[in-house]
């Protein structure tokens, strides 16, 4: 009885903290919802009222129960735990996917559909911690320069266009005869119609000791590169040009004639010896 009492005097002095909706945790709870609603038994869902009722309450709680370690949730995405997540949620589609490689029969459309909507919110979630991840870091380091810059609209618009086509296959791998001329064609005119609507976009570039940190003007997180993965830093007259490195192969452009300290923020950008 005096340990009993003793963990209910524990438990009436513990306040549970109000969960923040912090974009990290709440794509985490997400993705377990998810896993939820895609578990519930064939044929798929069974009952969709029952299926998406179970994968808010598993959304809901998860997320409330990260919200009460957010300290220990930052320092396992400074870590990079998100790639450990995504990992596993690639693990499945390699187990279904896999035999078929080697003759095996294709997997059931159903199942094959739960799998890749898995996996690919696995990887999304991943990404949104290594946003997350860039936020900490701005918070917590050092910044020596700060510009803000642009990248050719083209350049976005051909990556776009190879990310679009190996989906397609992707997709067209899982799910028999989904992939078609047509539906690559009809992605880049949609591709090109989106480009010519939307305006020039505006990224944020912070110089820190081991990182350059992207930001999309307007936008939540930061992307972390570390100096070593730059494929190189130049100035032309007024103007400075970051490139990235595989796999993006972007370029950001910055007009420094309008930087108070022109001198510092270049040095900041062009202080590391592996850029030369």
């Amino acid at each position: 009885m005096t340990a009993i009492k003793w963990v209910a005097v524990r438990l009436s002095y513990m306040r549970l903290r109000r969960p923040e909706p912090r974009h990290a945790p709440l794509s985490l709870g997400f993705l377990a919802g998810l896993a939820g609603f895609l578990a519930t038994p064939g044929p798929w869902p069974t009952d969709p009222v029952l299926g998406i009722g179970l994968g808010t309450c598993v959304s809901v709680v998860v997320w409330a129960v990260l919200e009460q370690v957010p300290d220990a949730f930052d320092r396992a995405v400074e870590a990079r735990a998100q790639w450990v997540l995504a990992g596993l949620g690639l693990l499945p589609a390699a187990v279904l996917f896999g035999p078929a490689l080697f003759g095996a029969p294709t997997p059931p459309g159903g199942t094959s559909v739960r799998v890749l909507v898995f996996t690919v919110a696995a990887f999304l979630v991943a990404a949104m911690g290594e946003q997350h991840r860039g936020m900490l870091l701005l918070e917590r380091g050092q910044v020596r320069g700060r510009v803000f810059a642009v990248q050719s609209k083209w350049r976005q618009f051909a990556l776009g266009i190879v990310g679009a086509t190996v989906a397609l296959l992707v997709i067209s791998y899982t799910i028999a005869d989904s992939f078609s001329i047509g539906s690559l064609v009809g992605t880049v005119v949609g591709m090109l119609i989106g480009n010519g609507l939307t305006g020039t976009e505006e990224y944020e570039l912070v110089a820190l000791d081991d990182h350059l940190l992207v930001r999309q003007r307007g936008g939540w997180g930061a992307t972390a590169i570390p100096w070593r993965r730059l494929g190189d830093v130049t100035v032309e007259g007024d103007t400075l040009r970051v490139a990235r490195g595989p796999p993006y192969f972007t370029v950001y452009t910055a007009d420094l004639t309008e930087l108070s300290d022109r001198r510092a923020a270049v040095e900041a950008f062009r202080s590391y010896p592996y850029l030369h």
